[in-house]
């Protein structure tokens, strides 16, 4: 019941404080290291999207996947592949690919949240 609390309660802190969270990929999309199809996250993307998350300076758009919000501009990356891997699937003609690793984050996500008791549903209904 424990986590199921401070999942709860760390909503109702994004509800009530008006503070963002942000997720940023630090390692590669579009396949494991190795992968020649896939592309590095490197230190300067990474650089650049927490400077304009500073700055305020981040153009945003709906995923159409998960829904949440992703990057769709922002300065010091003109590659949108690297903020939006559908992108990089898409131009490569993998997009079954891409959709069959959507459906397993997702499977993945709500079974592992589906182990804490108590959770609100609108967290719950985040993953699905």
């Amino acid at each position: 019941m424990l986590h199921a609390y401070q999942g709860n309660r760390f909503l109702e802190l994004l509800d009530d404080c008006g503070f963002e969270v942000f997720l940023l990929n630090t390692g590669r999309i579009g396949g494991e290291d190795g992968d020649e199809r896939s592309k590095k996250v490197t230190i300067p993307y990474s650089s650049a999207v927490v400077k304009a998350i500073a700055e305020g300076t981040i153009t945003w758009e709906r995923d159409p996947d998960f829904g949440y919000e992703v990057a769709s501009a922002l300065p010091g990356i003109d590659d949108m592949e690297i903020l939006q891997p559908r992108r990089l699937y898409a131009r490569q003609g993998r997009m079954d690919e891409y959709n069959a690793v959507v459906e397993k984050l997702r499977r993945e996500r709500q079974a592992y949240l589906a182990k804490f008791a108590g959770l609100r549903q609108e967290i719950l209904d985040a993953v699905s």
